[in-house]
């Protein structure tokens, strides 16, 4: 396994190279004062392969395969959906098992800890490659693009770092149903290697503190960049722009409790990128980056994706991947029965207690599984409509485009933040406004501060379901992996047998390890120093099966 010195060595260096970063970096070969001399006179010549090298690794990163399980952001989302309550899977399927279980915390020798650690060091040292030969002092736009989307994607692989490999700089918040009434800060705790331009070399393990003081300077200044050079908001949602960077800072403020720097932010967004409204938009598919709310997505073709290595092979119940073959995605039962009969969205789920029959949506084939999930479709839900009797797949349905961010959340975002700062009003006004074409006539009953979170994050957690936000959220606000018969009761509860847990939030499976390579690399880390020992698996931070 590379180490965080090898990262930067492969691409600072001109006399070492990876043979990924061969693939990546056409530029490679070049002295870095040569480089320098090219980027100044000419950065495009320079810099535009090695930005297209960002979004390809948001797209399909992979360091070791492991049953098609890896393949850039969007792997992410619904691995960690698995780490959650509200997907269910339906059987002891190897390639998402071990995350369901939440079995990859406990080692650093794992493929998953091997791999997400290698994908978020790889964007920092492309987004280094960048800063380190840039000008800081340059006033030239075209320069300065480069840097707010180097920053940006900086800030954005620490940030899912943090999420992986420690706790959440605060678990939980005050006045919420999950709040611990006790002192819940992290912020010192070890995490990763810091590794900038500046910063060559082995590095030890620095602080979440250190970690958030890097990823938030570097995200505010990306988007003061892109405010400054009018790069706000760009038509085109397959590029880094100033709500990209946005995004990134509200989440960031909303673990740090910073509830007014959030709402900023959230802003940003909702002022800059509207919401899906109708329901054929809603219902599509999410396979479109043409569709209004797309914050940051990527356009995938035939020659950017591969076929049961994808996201719709994992998700689209209607395709001939793994989840329409076998490996069936589904909506946790008393999840999906709190949903509003007039939501809109509970039509992502068939053959649920409501439903008129157990047929897969939209097709006369029998549903798989009860509550199987119909959100995501590659090929479109117009497709499946198309089909002939007794078809359910539709041609082109590993080419749905991947969509990484949407603009909904800053407003479920915002909601949240004002209700945390006890301005229950406006944080129910917030929440009906986003909700009114998803639920007619929906008002916003809770009176209390912590059951108008609640509210929130139960509706948010409708929204993005297999999103991966689940995951955020739950981290930050201490809510449990409690998934167990004695919680819902037996004939209530669809969670595979095995993956009856309960599993709290500071417990050491939650927190992924360092590998064990990048610590057998690096000589500034020691086995023992990532501090993930405090409660261990029992009692106030454990868990309980």
């Amino acid at each position: 396994m590379k180490s965080t010195k090898i990262f930067l060595a492969a691409l600072l260096s001109s006399a070492i190279a990876t043979s990924c970063i061969e693939e990546a970096h056409h530029d490679s070969y070049l002295g870095a004062d040569r480089r320098d001399e090219i980027a100044t006179a000419d950065p495009d010549k320079v810099f535009a392969s090695t930005e297209q090298s960002i979004y390809l690794y948001m797209q399909q990163h992979v360091y070791q395969n492991s049953s098609h399980n890896w393949f850039g952001q969007k792997s992410f989302d619904y691995l960690t959906s698995l780490m959650g309550n509200d997907m269910v899977l339906t059987g002891k399927f190897a390639m998402s098992y071990y995350h369901y279980m939440l079995d990859y915390g406990t080692s650093g020798t794992y493929i998953s800890t091997y791999n997400r650690f290698n994908e978020y060091y790889d964007h920092i040292a492309i987004a280094n490659e960048i800063l380190g030969s840039l000008d800081k002092e340059s006033t030239d736009p075209n320069l300065l693009r480069y840097r707010a989307v180097a920053l940006t994607e900086r800030g954005y692989a620490y940030w899912q770092l943090t999420n992986l490999y420690q706790r959440a700089y605060y678990v939980g918040a005050d006045d919420t149903k999950w709040g611990k009434g006790k002192v819940y800060d992290w912020s010192q705790y070890t995490c990763v290697p810091l590794v900038t331009e500046e910063l060559t070399g082995d590095q030890p393990l620095s602080s979440l503190d250190q970690i958030y003081e890097q990823l938030l300077g570097d995200l505010e200044e990306a988007y003061e960049i892109f405010e400054k050079i009018g790069k706000i908001h760009t038509p085109s949602p397959t590029d880094f722009d100033g709500c990209v960077a946005a995004t990134y800072l509200y989440r960031a403020y909303m673990v740090k409790h910073e509830w007014d720097n959030a709402i900023k932010y959230a802003q940003v967004v909702m002022d800059n990128i509207p919401i899906l409204t109708s329901e054929s938009d809603l219902t599509q598919g999410f396979s479109l980056i043409t569709l209004p709310d797309v914050v940051l997505g990527c356009d995938i073709t035939t020659d950017n994706t591969t076929v049961y290595m994808s996201f719709f092979s994992q998700m689209d119940s209607y395709g001939d991947g793994y989840a329409g073959i076998g490996v069936w995605r589904a909506g946790f039962k008393p999840f999906v029965d709190r949903i509003a009969d007039n939501d809109v969205r509970l039509q992502w789920f068939s053959n649920h207690a409501r439903s008129a029959d157990n047929l897969l949506r939209d097709t006369d084939v029998p549903a798989d599984v009860p509550y199987q999930a119909v959100k995501f479709i590659g090929a479109g839900r117009d497709a499946i409509k198309a089909l002939p009797s007794g078809e359910r797949s539709a041609d082109g349905w590993n080419l749905g485009d991947y969509i990484y961010l949407r603009s909904e959340e800053a407003w479920f975002t915002k909601a949240e933040a004002l209700a945390h700062k006890g301005d229950l009003s406006g944080a129910r006004g917030v929440l009906a406004d986003v909700l009114k074409d998803r639920i007619p006539g929906y008002v916003c009953l809770a009176n209390t501060k912590a059951d108008v979170i609640e509210e929130i994050n139960f509706q948010k957690r409708v929204e993005f379901w297999g999103e991966g936000i689940e995951y955020i959220d739950n981290r930050r606000l201490n809510i449990p992996i409690d998934r167990l018969d004695a919680t819902w009761g037996a004939a209530n509860n669809n969670h595979y047998v095995d993956g009856k847990i309960r599993v709290e939030q500071e417990a050491n499976r939650m927190v992924y390890y360092i590998p064990t390579g990048e610590v057998e690399a690096n000589t500034m880390i020691e086995f023992g120093d990532q501090q993930v020992v405090v409660g261990g698996d029992s009692g106030e931070g454990g868990s309980e099966e």
